[in-house]
């Protein structure tokens, strides 16, 4: 894969004389910011964008926008696991929810990073509904070399073990308890730090290590929130969260359409030579200060979907790729990310980039490919 070649951040280099993009970058801001490391001497400087003719520098840069996109029910699937059911009726003084990380990635098929952002999305909300807290381990596994007995008179004198074997009940006759901490904090009105130092010094007895080994395990998000919201906060939370990642998404493609608009209008097609043309050259500077004088640069850019090329063709490949991986739970989003080759923890390049369908269907619509997947999925099915 092609890479912008610039005088990286941290690099204060005076006499850089020329910047090459063997790819167009994704938006003026970068642009910009990368160009103007030459020249910084006062002498002339160049800078060179080499772009293909075929426009598959706008597609190629698209699915880096869309590998960021979330549909509205992951979403929704995300709310679920923050927001518990509580009995409290009327202020609720939130409480301390946790999920693994790890799980959470897998079950909701995008990345951590991308959770992250959702959280801080949330904990910025105007009703000021969660306040993250940070990361802990949410399992807890107590283990007994001296056999049942040796936990059971433990509980006697640490109540979250008491209480962890009052919920699992099934596990009171073993060797070994393994346990969610939050949880159990969560039912004694505990704080799960106190809960995990109480279990820790099951270790310890008189002084000395006792026959009990605790350990703390997968890393999860932690946070503090309500749990008696109503269906139309619930549902106001989800179309603020939905509208700022669609916001978001937008935004990107609004800007690559912006910088891939201005310079197509001054390329000189098939100029290999290290002549410049001066019209050219006074156009795209004129461009570009428009664009940062504008109060909304992007107001004027509309963004066309690029359609699909040939639908039966597209059917027949979604038909055919589940078809083919039948054990395979697909989604809309699912297909269209193999099908535009975008990795997510589900579908990594390393397995699906073997897929004869992996980057198939580059040049059609990302939504529209989405769109007619779901509808083809939900036929099949």
């Amino acid at each position: 894969m092609l890479t912008n070649i610039v005088a990286g951040m941290g690099i204060n280099k005076s006499d850089i004389r020329a910047v090459i993009h063997f790819n167009m970058p994704n938006s003026f801001e970068s642009y910009v910011q990368e160009v103007g490391r030459a020249g910084r001497d006062g002498l002339p400087a160049y800078c060179h964008v080499f772009l293909r003719s075929t426009n598959q520098d706008e597609s190629e840069l698209r699915r880096h926008i869309h590998a960021n996109s979330i549909d509205r029910h992951v979403i929704r699937k995300l709310l679920r696991k923050i927001f518990v059911s509580c009995s409290c009726k009327s202020s609720c003084p939130k409480h301390e929810v946790a999920f693994s990380i790890e799980k959470t990635v897998r079950y909701l098929d995008i990345s951590e990073e991308i959770i992250s952002t959702l959280l801080c999305y949330l904990e910025l909300h105007p009703k000021n509904y969660v306040k993250l807290l940070n990361p802990a381990y949410t399992i807890c596994k107590v283990i007994s070399y001296g056999g049942v007995a040796e936990i059971r008179n433990a509980s006697k004198t640490c109540p979250p073990l008491a209480m962890a074997l009052a919920l699992h009940p099934s596990s009171s006759d073993q060797h070994q308890l393994e346990f969610p901490v939050v949880d159990v904090a969560s039912v004694m009105g505990w704080d799960s730090g106190i809960c995990k130092h109480k279990l820790k010094n099951l270790e310890w007895a008189s002084g000395k290590r006792s026959k009990l080994t605790v350990q703390f395990m997968d890393l999860g998000f932690r946070l503090l929130a309500p749990g008696n919201l109503s269906d139309d906060e619930l549902d106001e939370t989800l179309d603020n969260l939905y509208s700022q990642v669609r916001d978001q998404e937008t935004k990107a493609l609004k800007q690559l359409c912006a910088v891939h608009k201005a310079l197509t209008s001054v390329t000189n097609e098939n100029n290999l030579s290290s002549s410049f043309n001066d019209e050219n050259n006074s156009n795209l500077k004129t461009i570009i200060r428009d664009y940062f004088r504008a109060v909304d640069p992007l107001a004027t850019v509309i963004l066309e979907s690029a359609g699909i090329q040939n639908e039966d063709l597209l059917v027949n490949d979604i038909k055919a790729l589940i078809t083919m991986y039948r054990d395979t739970q697909f989604t809309g989003r699912a297909v269209a990310r193999i099908f535009h080759g975008i990795q997510s923890p589900n579908y990594p390049a390393v397995i699906w980039g073997r897929c004869k369908f992996w980057r198939r269907h580059l040049s059609d619509d990302f939504h529209d490919i989405c769109r007619i997947a779901t509808r083809e999925i939900l036929k099949m099915r």
